[in-house]
């Protein structure tokens, strides 16, 4: 089922936005990140350097996340990010929304690894995990081939490597024990300084949390 015919089959944006993906799933930590010590590898994804802090938690499997992807992130980006408003920052909260999602959520880390540095942390993290949200890419093979486009630039046997190896499940499982912590039920789940937007879904939504905050 794709993006857009799984919000008309759960009754609209509206709702999706209220109970997004973890209405479909057992909201607990995926079995395969039990036991493994959270052990952060890899700073957070950031983008922006403003002074209102914006957490967003995704399942890059998740429908709902792909359409928060596609619809709100370029409303953020262009309104808040851009312009030094918000610090942006991406955490993993992976629910097993589709079959692939915690190879996707690893693979994109590999990514981020592969490419960050000392002055851009994040490098092509977010390029990638836009890449395999937009074009719900979930085998192996295709994780792996979406590592060599021009914007990621990262050798395909990096991703597959993560894979085999499960390398970053560590800062998956310390991302799913801070949004635990933080209440976070559902994906997407925005958080702005500190209060939970009920419509994560919904642009105006956040966009008026970030202008109360201001």
């Amino acid at each position: 089922m794709n993006r857009r015919s799984f919000l008309a089959a759960a009754a609209g944006t509206a709702a999706v936005s209220t109970a997004g993906c973890t209405a479909l799933f057992d909201a607990s930590m995926p079995d395969e990140l039990e036991g493994i010590d959270p052990d952060r590898q890899l700073p957070v994804p950031t983008l922006g350097d403003g002074t209102i802090p914006v957490d967003v938690y995704e399942d890059p499997g998740c429908d709902a996340c792909q359409e928060f992807q596609a619809d709100v992130f370029p409303v953020l980006e262009s309104a808040y990010i851009e312009p030094g408003v918000i610090e942006y920052r991406h955490y993993d909260f992976v629910v097993m929304a589709a079959a692939a999602s915690l190879e996707m959520a690893n693979a994109a880390r590999a990514v981020q690894a592969a490419t960050r540095s000392d002055d851009d942390p994040n490098g092509a993290f977010f390029a990638y995990k836009s890449s395999v949200m937009a074009d719900e890419r979930e085998s192996d093979d295709e994780l792996a081939v979406a590592a060599d486009a021009d914007a990621v630039d990262v050798a395909p046997d990096v991703v597959t490597d993560a894979l085999e190896d499960e390398t970053y499940y560590p800062t998956l499982a310390a991302d799913w024990e801070r949004g635990a912590e933080a209440g976070v039920e559902a994906t997407p789940t925005v958080i702005v300084d500190g209060e939970t937007v009920d419509t994560p879904l919904d642009p105006d939504a956040v966009g008026d949390a970030i202008e109360n905050a201001r």
